[in-house]
């Protein structure tokens, strides 16, 4: 099982724990009756109630936390609070472990922000009964599903500021701005805080992948709503949990029967772009080389006019969103380039599988794959260059007819 999280509107708290207790729910493994009975045992002096909510037309699952009299709590107090659920087994070893790492980020970036030890942190909004209630239960429950893989889209963090206990803040907050150092993330184009503290350390504590719906079964799904309305699009997190039909870029074990019954995937990407009117052709491949070396999915060159008339080359790089960074930099160092745009995009791929073949010509490894479409299936039987180009040379061969000879195995 896999799961898969939307964060088109960002990540708050309180949108991920409602989404997962939906999805939850529908597959029968747990419901709010468990989660109001661990906010309890959590902050007996807080209440949480669950509501019907309506966004953008999707009818999603909200929370809402009342507490009388909300101390401000340390780190040490929410760290102790959370040891105890662990010692007295009310939190799982997996759900513990989850718990403390999405708030030991919290307390780390407050910490920094703040300038003071991190166990004399004050918690404001953040170490209020909600956060700690959103965060153990949202591990309460993400432990309960016990996915093999937890997939996200990028982070919406918003745009302009927003007002806080300290006052007028931008966007992302200061706390926020250093959680999701190293995770790929975007504006969007809805003002206002999107994305908050613990949506942001819940994201960090729970996703391994970051990419737009990897190719599944979804078996299914929750949604959990905010409070803010945001005009022209639902202010909900999404998730949707199935099963995996490809691991690693590969068609796995049932192989040849999924294979030929799978259609398309969808595959989130970043496109890394940068102008450059100052290498060598040679340069220039020699850099490409090293992109693909790295593991870039994809490198090309596209000619390109320049302000003042200059002629220069566009270099794009299409990678994972995960690595996105990894690959920027990689440009800035062997280009010299001073700027790299990055955009999010989602490409329609083929699932495919690499096979060994026995050929008369010796063994050479090919790219299959096969979809099934309204329109009639379309089957590939590729061979790498690489084999077939070696063969050429160690035995006289015409590339050409070589190529047309291995391809078209059926006539070997």
């Amino acid at each position: 099982m896999i799961l898969h999280f939307d964060f088109s509107t960002g990540a708050s708290g309180d949108k991920i724990l409602g989404a997962l207790i939906e999805v939850c729910e529908n597959l029968g493994v747990a419901g709010f009756e468990d989660v109001e009975s661990l906010a309890a045992s959590l902050v007996p002096e807080a209440k949480l109630e669950r509501k019907s909510l309506m966004q953008g037309g999707i009818q999603a699952t909200g929370l809402v936390v009342e507490e009388d009299t909300a101390p401000h709590r340390h780190w040490s107090d929410i760290r102790e609070t959370i040891e105890a659920a662990g010692r007295n087994d009310i939190l799982s070893k997996r759900a513990l472990c989850l718990s403390l790492e999405a708030f030991t980020a919290i307390a780390q970036a407050e910490a920094e922000v703040h300038g003071v030890d991190i166990d004399h942190v004050h918690f404001h909004e953040v170490g209020a009964s909600d956060s700690i209630i959103d965060i153990c239960c949202s591990s309460f429950l993400l432990d309960k599903l016990a996915p093999e893989a937890v997939f996200a889209t990028p982070l919406a963090l918003g745009f302009g500021t927003f007002v806080c206990s300290h006052g007028e803040m931008p966007v992302p907050a200061p706390a926020t701005a250093k959680i999701i150092e190293g995770l790929p993330v975007y504006a969007g184009v809805h003002t206002g805080e999107l994305t908050t503290p613990t949506g942001a350390a819940l994201a960090r504590s729970f996703v391994s992948n970051w990419q737009s719906l990897p190719f599944m079964k979804p078996a299914a799904l929750g949604y959990g709503g905010g409070s803010r309305m945001i005009e022209g699009a639902a202010n909900v997190v999404r998730v949707l949990v199935g099963e995996r039909c490809v691991e690693d870029g590969s068609i796995s074990s049932t192989d040849n029967a999924l294979l030929e019954a799978s259609g398309f995937m969808i595959e989130g990407c970043t496109l890394l772009e940068t102008n450059i009117d100052h290498l060598s052709p040679e340069a220039m491949v020699f850099a490409c080389e090293e992109l693909l070396a790295l593991g870039a999915m994809d490198v090309w060159q596209e000619p390109i006019t320049m302000k003042k008339g200059r002629l220069a080359v566009k270099l794009s790089v299409l990678t994972s969103a995960a690595k996105a960074q990894e690959f920027a930099e990689a440009v800035v160092r062997l280009t010299g380039s001073l700027g790299v745009r990055r955009s999010y995009v989602e490409r329609t791929v083929v699932p495919r599988k690499v096979e060994l073949k026995e050929t008369v010509y010796g063994e050479v490894h090919y790219k299959t794959a096969a979809v099934n479409t309204p329109n009639g299936s379309i089957k590939l039987n590729r061979p790498e260059y690489e084999d077939v180009a070696r063969i050429a040379r160690e035995q006289g061969l015409d590339f050409n007819q070589l190529y047309e000879d291995v391809r078209n195995l059926k006539d070997l």
